[in-house]
């Protein structure tokens, strides 16, 4: 009898081992679970903290833990975020669900970074969402994180605020700019579309996949993401904002409310990707194109002056070849300090019996873009060797 009644306690316990066991994995599965824990000692009761974006930034900056991304703006009480890679970033002492209030004008993605590391889960923010917390990460164990969310979509398949941050635990020290800051100018390359192929939509372009953002992460640098899908310098048929249309502001053309950019910060270079949509509509033969790049040249150093490096991207699609002298005269004319860099990018558009369109890079390639990009920086910019 007593042996019978040994055997079924050490039956019990081993159900119960089983069942906790799978219950940690379950969790641990949790597809923005990210775990981890700088060894805090963990409260006895851990609160829940609120926090609206726009009046951290705005109020008393000895109080500020929210540390902006990107070109934002202030609207309808919330962080503006409508050119892509835009965002926030903050350090979470915390436990549980971390979880974010946004306002969308049209469906859109985002991607989530914890202590530097990109999140698997594509974060989906719908706009029937607007006014409800969204999840934007999950921590089995109590310790201190840095968090980014960061906006993929272009400004125009939609309008974003970031509005409100709520979590169980407290703010850590408002996160620091990293020492590197560039700027990136460009089209439907540097804004990700049909990045996962399939045509250019919300659903297929990511921007924090595409070579500048990419480049970025890789250098640990601040970056601005100037620019949409189907961008030229001269659009003579108004189908596209053109980018001297809108290079001094904080989102499109059409944003709401959109609010002129400060230049304040003084970036390190600015990378141009230009001209592709130029070529291939047949306005580079246009002397309204070169004066663009003219424009364009005079744009930048009016606000960041002659000794700003300026790298510009040429190559990359077969139709840039023959066209490419075009721009390269223009550009001569205006390099007389030798300030202007030129930079091949690698052929490596997705063709079309490939899956792709024929002219936009997939994930794979657009990385081997960004290589090529931050080694080029790292050698003319910050004289690595």
């Amino acid at each position: 009898m007593v042996k019978r009644n040994f055997l079924r306690g050490v039956l019990i316990v081993m159900c119960i081992s089983l069942i906790f066991s799978c219950g940690c994995l379950y969790k641990n599965t949790n597809p923005i679970d990210s775990g981890g824990s700088s060894g805090l000692i963990e409260p006895a009761v851990l609160s829940v903290v609120n926090l609206k974006v726009a009046e951290n930034l705005i109020g008393n900056q000895s109080e500020r833990v929210v540390r902006a991304e990107g070109r934002t703006f202030y609207r309808n009480n919330g962080l503006a975020c409508d050119f892509s890679c835009t965002g926030v970033r903050f350090n979470a002492v915390c436990k549980g669900d971390v979880s974010v209030k946004f306002r969308v004008s049209k469906d859109c993605y985002f991607t989530v970074y914890v202590n530097g590391e990109r999140q698997d889960m594509r974060l989906f923010v719908k706009e029937t969402d607007n006014g409800e917390f969204v999840r934007v990460a999950y921590f089995d164990m109590y310790g201190e994180r840095e968090i980014s969310v960061v906006k993929q979509s272009q400004y125009p398949m939609a309008y974003c605020e970031i509005v409100e941050i709520q979590f169980s635990g407290s703010f850590g020290k408002r996160p620091e700019n990293r020492k590197r800051f560039i700027e990136f100018y460009g089209d439907s390359l540097l804004n990700g579309s049909n990045i996962y192929t399939g045509g250019t939509s919300v659903h297929t372009s990511d921007a924090t996949y595409a070579f500048g953002y990419l480049t970025a992460i890789e250098l640990n640098a601040d970056c601005n993401i100037i620019g949409r899908g189907g961008m030229g310098l001269y659009r003579k048929d108004g189908s596209t904002d053109g980018m001297n249309e809108i290079w001094d502001l904080c989102g499109g053309k059409g944003s709401p409310e959109v609010t002129a950019y400060d230049f304040g910060r003084i970036p390190d270079c600015i990378v141009v990707e230009l001209g592709i949509n130029d070529c291939v509509s047949g306005y580079y033969s246009d002397k309204r194109y070169q004066d663009s790049i003219d424009e364009m040249i005079f744009n930048i150093r009016s606000v960041y002056g002659d000794e700003m490096k300026i790298i510009w991207c040429y190559g990359y699609h077969e139709v840039f070849d023959e066209k490419w002298t075009v721009a390269k005269q223009a550009l001569d004319s205006l390099n007389g300090n030798g300030n202007i860099l030129f930079c091949q990018l690698p052929y490596a558009a997705l063709g079309k019996d490939q899956g792709g369109d024929g002219w936009h890079p997939n994930v794979s390639m657009s990385k081997q873009i960004a290589s090529a990009m931050t080694e080029f920086i790292e050698q003319n910019i910050y004289g690595k060797t």
